[in-house]
């Protein structure tokens, strides 16, 4: 298969990835503000493993095979947060461990940061995805405080609901556009711009494909 062959049988992968974020954001969200029982906390639990976890680390791994560095990190990233936290929740909830809320402060303090360098980063991309970011890293924000016993669910509740309909939206608009060619459903343009001359001069110096791969052989 050629290069052309490869690229034109590309699929969509963000899309996928973000489908899956919607539906786990969205049903913790609603779990958190108690839109959803307590009697379903489980189910909750698993939900958020299925579509948060292993949806976005599949898409994941498949862009990092595309060799898209910024959605891969990404998607596998947040993929492997939502399967350990709730992982450990489940885990928590199904057995005789009871973890305490600051066994999470940590991992949320790294994503947190995580997801505020990733706001910048998605700014060169469209302006949907660097929104989708910012309520993620303020939502990370509000998990901590929670897990510091400073506020209720009640914040990181709102903001996975509003995680869920960006994702969501920006799923819709992503696979439209992938399927017709066209922006049937905008996005916004990048915030940010790289400079074409720095770009160019880094190119410069990039290696030919294949010759890292030879000189290790």
């Amino acid at each position: 298969m050629t290069k052309e062959e490869s690229l034109n049988r590309r699929i969509d992968v963000l899309a996928i990835g973000l489908f899956g974020l919607a539906v786990g954001a969205l049903t913790l969200g609603m779990a958190q503000l108690k839109l959803i029982g307590e009697e379903d906390k489980v189910g909750v639990f698993v939900i958020a493993i299925i579509f948060g976890g292993l949806v976005q680390l599949l898409a994941g791994f498949t862009d990092i095979r595309y060799n898209e560095q910024l959605g891969g990190t990404a998607l596998t990233m947040y993929g492997f947060y939502w399967l350990t936290v709730f992982g450990a929740e489940l885990l928590s909830e199904s057995t005789a461990f009871n973890f305490d809320g600051l066994l999470y402060v940590p991992i949320k303090l790294v994503y947190l940061i995580f997801s505020a360098v990733m706001v910048y980063l998605t700014a060169y991309r469209s302006v949907a995805l660097s929104l989708l970011h910012l309520v993620i890293t303020l939502t990370f924000l509000a998990a901590v405080c929670v897990g510091l016993g400073l506020i209720s669910k009640t914040l990181p509740g709102l903001g996975h609901l509003a995680i869920g309909v960006l994702a969501f939206y920006h799923a819709i608009a992503s696979l439209s556009q992938a399927f017709t060619g066209q922006a049937l459903v905008p996005l916004g343009p990048p915030v940010l711009r790289r400079d074409p001359l720095r770009s160019a001069a880094g190119q410069a110096f990039d290696l030919p494909k294949g010759s890292l791969s030879t000189a290790q052989d």
